[in-house]
């Protein structure tokens, strides 16, 4: 497993397109939890707000890219999902670290 200061380190030499993409979880849904995905049409669509150069073709591709290297699961051909790895990697170029999800366990039912 990679320590942060590699992960920093990995981060930084990240093409932009792939830098956008995993800042874009916190501040598209800045109340999202571990591993809680993103539709690539509302990235693509974050992405024209904010005069990014990258169409939803490309965000596709890449997202395809990050999951090859375990960074991602993409779903159903519409959301891309982050795993705990790329969660610390985004914690790290965001500052941001999503809550992980906590419910109570759901007692048995009677029998």
């Amino acid at each position: 497993m990679p320590t942060d200061d590699q992960l920093r380190e990995y981060a930084d030499t990240l093409p932009p397109i792939y830098q956008e993409i995993l800042r874009s979880f916190p501040r598209i849904e800045p109340s999202r939890r571990q591993g809680f995905g993103l539709a690539f049409q509302t990235i693509a669509a974050d992405f024209e707000n904010r005069g990014i150069e990258f169409g939803l073709d490309e965000i596709m591709a890449a997202c395809q890219e990050l999951e090859h290297n375990g960074l991602v699961e993409n779903k159903h051909r519409i959301f891309v999902h982050p795993t705990p790895l790329c969660e610390r990697l985004i914690s790290l170029m965001t500052g941001r670290m999503a809550p992980t999800v906590k419910v109570a366990p759901l007692p048995a039912l009677p029998k």
